[in-house]
């Protein structure tokens, strides 16, 4: 493991390397620069304000734990500040619960034992909503998604099933579910008389996403928002090659009945009733993956 400092050092240069500032397009990730400097606010809506946990209003803070480096759902821009449509989100759902907002960056491995550990309220880091996950932290939807594959452009892989993974090298987060569901495939392929899959783990999206575009992994996958993202802003150097799951939630996560998640749903469903959310969305070139219910834990489909 990389130390903390070091870690969010190297994702603030690959987020810039990798992704740049801009691109256009509605489906999957992407926005114009000015679009994505442009401030979303919300009002106090006191109904949701009434349902925050009293130390988080006592404190009049919401410590939000946040995983950098997946554009566009959390990253540094050029200036260092962190942005992303979730960033939006969450912020604008702190200020409809009457407070203000403190991100706190940490590795995506780390965001669940910090809630657990209580060390911040909420985190955010393209969380996928998951029943295991779901039995150690609250959920409240704000997205739904996918998985997607990117290749080099010049590559003619496709991936249909996970079986096209078997003998390729394939970059993806540390702590996230492709991991997982890269190593469990590695049997099959064996079995099969297929090379395993070679798995390069990564900190972050960026450092993923440029081990593809340096020649070191043939393949990056991740979540639809980052990858979709990635490959609009690669300058035509990547594709999209398949996907994987069926489109199922991705929420902010909180500490485990903590009472945050009953507020944090009635912020999020105001911004969805009074029209914020769609303008993050909008925003963001995310209005294909709305949803219009901000749902505690919700079902997850089977896949």
């Amino acid at each position: 493991m990389k130390t903390h400092r070091s870690a969010i050092a190297i994702s603030i240069g690959c987020t810039l390397a990798v992704a740049g500032c801009s691109s256009n397009g509605s489906d999957g990730g992407g926005a114009s620069t000015a679009a994505n400097n442009t401030s979303v606010t919300a009002q106090k809506y006191q109904p949701a304000a009434k349902l925050v946990p009293a130390s988080v209003a006592e404190a009049g803070v919401l410590r939000v734990g946040v995983a950098l480096g997946s554009p566009p759902d959390e990253f540094q821009d050029k200036n260092h500040k962190i942005v992303g449509w979730e960033v939006d989100v969450v912020r604008a759902a702190a200020q409809t619960m009457g407070l203000s907002v403190k991100f706190v960056p940490n590795s995506f491995d780390s965001l669940i034992p910090g809630l657990q550990a209580r060390r911040f309220d909420a985190a955010i880091g393209q969380f996928g909503v998951t029943r295991e996950r779901e039995k150690v932290v609250d959920f409240v939807a704000t997205l739904q998604s996918n998985q997607r594959f990117a290749a080099r452009s010049d590559s003619d892989i496709k991936v249909t099933s996970l079986d096209d993974l078997c003998g390729r090298s394939v970059a993806v987060v540390r702590g996230a579910r492709q991991y997982e569901f890269a190593k469990a495939q590695n049997p099959k392929c064996v079995q099969d008389g297929k090379k395993a899959i070679r798995i390069g783990v990564f900190n972050d999206d960026a450092q993923a996403a440029l081990s593809l575009t340096s020649g070191r992994s043939d393949l990056y996958w991740s979540g639809a928002t980052a990858v979709g993202y990635f490959v609009k802003t690669s300058n035509e150097r990547a594709k999209v090659v398949g996907s994987y799951l069926k489109p199922n939630p991705l929420g902010t996560a909180m500490t485990k009945n903590s009472g945050m998640a009953e507020a944090m749903q009635a912020a999020v469903q105001r911004l969805m009733d009074d029209g914020t959310y769609q303008k993050i969305m909008t925003k963001w070139g995310l209005s294909a993956m709305a949803i219009d219910k901000a749902v505690v834990n919700p079902s997850v489909a089977e896949n």
